[in-house]
């Protein structure tokens, strides 16, 4: 509403007796030029542009007429209705010259002047794309892309662009390139033109592929997040992996984006690959190529080493150690919503002091307005540090907050929306005074599992008739008890004088740590909340169950003794 608003008022106004009186809704402000700061786009982004940049004139479709444009012609602009009549008669194929042009009057410009030049350039554009051909387009875009690299996706011209080249055959892997990477810089492309693109044309083109180019059509992916599906998914992924596995990380070749690309790319098709995990562990150990990553591309390394629960100890705690020395300017809230999602997933043991650290950076963050836009950070940096021990009723209130005020104006978030959740029923159980909620609210305990959770989980179901079969046990359910946590659980009774209730948890592979054999996560703090209403928890293996509530009682007794270690380590053997 916002947008259309200020477009509306910022609206050019031709003539007050035609008909039509306003004939375009301007794409800039004279605020935005005030606020804009040219430096600020991403040396990826850079280093991709400078690509497409030499790819587009290897291409032999790629001809365009001389340029018949003299800055003289255009500028300064003295009267900006003067300037629009002759953008206006300029030709469709003379545009992209045009655009280059007003480059090199902008540090001359008044911003007024400016702002209009940019909306007469992009209606202009717009009005001439069914007069432009292939080349033209992409020239065009590409002159858009030189003159205002943050902008670009703000054009009509860049929009209308995309509609038309989405579905076009790509002739030449360099005009491939050209169109996945305008592509991929609208990160929230409504129409998925990007998904049937790449459908329909990678095969062809991905044989010939450079690591660069590798890298560009994987990082359209990742921001536009399409998946790479159908035949050609094995094929892309095997490249991926590849090219992951032969990069050489250096500082004169800044090849760090480039791995950071395919790592991106390697967690959205969700491929999981011990040779991988092998590969960064080796540059994480190695204090010169652990140097070369920046903050942002250290997260997502750490991200991949979570997704594949590789918790190797020197690895994790090394970065670990890099990302808490790093000062809170250098850590976006993304950044640091990644780190505490790892750490609390990877089991990382931080010291009282590190957690305390880590809930300022986010308050830090949160006054300066970071979370403002993204409440779901903030949701997720409250329930990794609760994962992690550690609560902080500011963030939390915050994040009510802000998720209530975001309800009110945006669609649904239903994964956002079952973690607050289950960072409600935390707080409600371990600190009742915060909340509204009472324990009785989020602890039920014959709640029984859905079904659909249990569609893959036959190791549970097998165990729960087997469990049922033994003498001294009166009954096994299959339950979630903590609201929100939907991992399925069996509440087994037994009989007797000292009749007990015991919680099993039955941990799968992937519930299962790598190195620790510690269970993940959310196990984690289901079992801690379980046993902070005074229930008795046993984690047990899917390979090694004890069949009988005697076992139970052993292994129960062994954990005490061991001090509640989370790691199910005194299952192994033990079955009757």
């Amino acid at each position: 509403m916002f947008a259309l608003l200020r477009r509306f008022a910022n609206a050019s106004i031709t003539n007050g007796s035609s008909p039509s009186l306003l004939r375009n809704y301007a794409s800039f402000t004279v605020q935005d030029v005030y606020r804009e700061i040219p430096e600020d786009t991403g040396t990826l982004l850079n280093q991709f542009a400078k690509h497409i940049a030499v790819e587009r004139y290897k291409c032999e479709d790629h001809i365009l007429p001389p340029s018949k444009i003299r800055y003289s012609d255009y500028f300064p602009i003295t009267d900006e209705r003067y300037f629009r009549r002759t953008v206006q008669k300029t030709q469709a194929d003379q545009l992209p010259s045009l655009i280059i042009h007003a480059s090199s009057y902008r540090s001359n410009a008044a911003v007024p002047m400016y702002a209009a030049a940019l909306n007469a350039l992009d209606a202009q554009a717009a009005a001439q794309l069914n007069q432009m051909d292939t080349s033209t387009v992409l020239e065009t875009l590409y002159a858009f892309l030189f003159l205002m690299p943050n902008w670009l996706t703000r054009t009509d011209f860049y929009h209308a662009a995309m509609r038309r080249l989405a579905g076009e055959t790509s002739s030449s892997k360099q005009r491939f390139l050209q169109v996945c990477f305008y592509l991929g810089l609208q990160k929230q492309y409504q129409q998925n033109d990007l998904e049937t693109f790449l459908d329909t044309q990678l095969a062809g083109h991905l044989a010939s592929l450079s690591p660069l180019d590798l890298a560009v059509v994987s990082n359209a992916s990742y921001k536009t997040s399409t998946l790479v599906s159908g035949a050609v998914r094995e094929v892309y992924e095997a490249a991926l992996v590849d090219a992951t596995l032969n990069l050489k990380l250096a500082s004169e070749n800044s090849t760090d984006g480039l791995l950071v690309c395919y790592i991106k790319a390697l967690r959205l098709q969700r491929v999981q690959d011990e040779r991988i995990c092998q590969y960064l562990q080796d540059i994480c150990l190695n204090p010169a190529e652990l140097s070369l990553l920046q903050p942002r591309g250290l997260a997502h390394i750490f991200a991949y080493f979570s997704e594949m629960r590789w918790d190797h100890p020197e690895t994790v705690q090394t970065i670990v150690e890099r990302l808490m020395q790093l000062k809170p300017s250098e850590l976006r809230a993304k950044d640091l919503t990644t780190f505490l999602w790892c750490c609390a997933q990877l089991n990382c043991t931080l010291s009282a002091a590190q957690r305390k650290q880590l809930e300022l950076i986010a308050l830090r963050k949160l006054d300066n307005g970071e979370y403002n836009r993204f409440p779901d950070q903030l949701v997720d940096t409250c329930l990794s540090l609760c994962i992690l021990g550690h609560h902080s009723k500011q963030l939390f209130d915050a994040a009510e907050e802000l998720k209530a005020n975001q309800r009110q104006r945006q669609r649904a978030q239903p994964k956002v929306d079952s973690r607050l959740i289950v960072l409600r029923s935390a707080v409600a159980i371990e600190h009742p005074e915060w909340a509204d909620m009472r324990k009785d609210q989020v602890f039920k305990e014959f709640a029984r599992a859905p079904g659909y959770l249990l569609k893959q989980r036959e190791d549970l179901t097998t165990y729960a008739n087997q469990l049922g079969k033994d003498a001294e046990v009166e009954g096994v359910d299959l339950v979630c008890p903590i609201v929100g946590i939907n991992l399925p659980s069996l509440r087994v009774q037994t009989l007797g004088e000292q009749a007990t209730v015991y919680f099993v948890e039955l941990l799968t592979p992937e519930q299962t740590l790598q190195f620790s054999q510690a269970a993940t996560s959310l196990v984690r703090l289901k079992r801690r909340l379980l046993e902070s209403l005074g229930h008795r928890v046993v984690l047990l293996h899917s390979g090694a169950m004890a069949t009988n509530a005697q076992a139970l009682q052993q292994l129960l007794e062994q954990a005490t003794e061991a001090g509640n270690e989370e790691t199910p380590q005194e299952v192994h053997g033990l079955k009757n």
